[in-house]
């Protein structure tokens, strides 16, 4: 018996234009009615995970910023942030890149230098809570991510780079083509479902998870219903118990609807 599903955003859940049907509604309220847990698990921001499912938010989960953030509805149930030392020693790396775009990703909201603000219309789409500021040295906030973002789509290189220099509990992953997450390298999304799943006593084998960047493998590592888009990289394919349709085809409710036959 299926007792929670988890679900990446870009790319999985959200179309190429950052939609999803309105079918999801309909078919959330029939998951509540047989008592299924729904998480939207994400390397965005809560706030802007928050913001897209309004009037829904109230009822379900979110794993935000990669796992570092857990919330039922508008309760904090987790949080992991990077100790202050880590914090200078990755900021004092990424600063030597002129050409990136840098999210510093705090409990209390998204900080981007002034110098950025022409990605204004990119930061949008993942983050609804941020400010510009002067400097990341005056920034009084719990951080938990450095999102990255490589406009000149050399992500691969930059990242390969960037993790030489990185402190040895610090990871580097993708989280799209053009973003990469910097944070602590205990955390990530299967961490986080497997506190939800210690949390209400839900078994592995009774979780469905969809995903298709490398910041899901482990996501779909703790559920044994884990299905990879038609659009993921092949190392999701690979340790995926199936397929799903496309993003851009709704995969993900095309396949809670045959799951679950509603």
């Amino acid at each position: 018996m299926i007792k929670m599903i988890a679900t990446d955003m870009d790319g999985t859940f959200l179309d190429s234009e950052k939609r999803f049907d309105p079918e999801f509604i309909d078919i959330f309220y029939k998951l509540k009615e047989k008592g299924i847990k729904f998480v939207v698990a994400s390397g965005n921001q809560y706030y802007r995970l928050f913001q897209k499912f309004i009037p829904l938010s109230e009822q379900m989960y979110f794993i935000a910023e990669n796992g570092s953030y857990i919330a039922k509805g508008a309760t904090e149930l987790y949080c992991n942030t990077i100790n202050t030392v880590d914090v200078e020693r990755i900021k004092d790396i990424l600063i030597t890149y002129n050409n990136l775009l840098i999210v510093l990703c705090g409990r209390k909201g998204a900080y981007i230098l002034k110098k950025d603000c022409i990605y204004k219309d990119e930061i949008k789409k993942y983050y609804c809570n941020y400010r510009f500021v002067d400097s990341f040295d005056n920034v009084d906030d719990d951080i938990m991510k450095f999102a990255v973002f490589d406009p000149n789509e050399k992500l691969d290189e930059t990242l390969k780079e960037v993790r030489k220099q990185l402190p040895p509990n610090i990871k580097v992953v993708t989280s799209g083509n053009t973003w990469m997450d910097i944070q602590n390298k205990n955390i990530n999304k299967g961490i986080a479902i497997n506190f939800l799943q210690a949390l209400y006593e839900i078994n592995p084998d009774e979780c469905v998870a969809f995903g298709d960047q490398m910041n899901d493998y482990e996501l779909l590592q703790q559920v044994k219903y884990s299905y990879a888009m038609a659009n993921a990289v092949d190392p999701i394919k690979d340790i995926a118990y199936g397929i799903a349709n496309t993003n851009d085809e709704q995969g993900v409710l095309r396949k809670i609807k045959e799951i679950l036959q509603i």
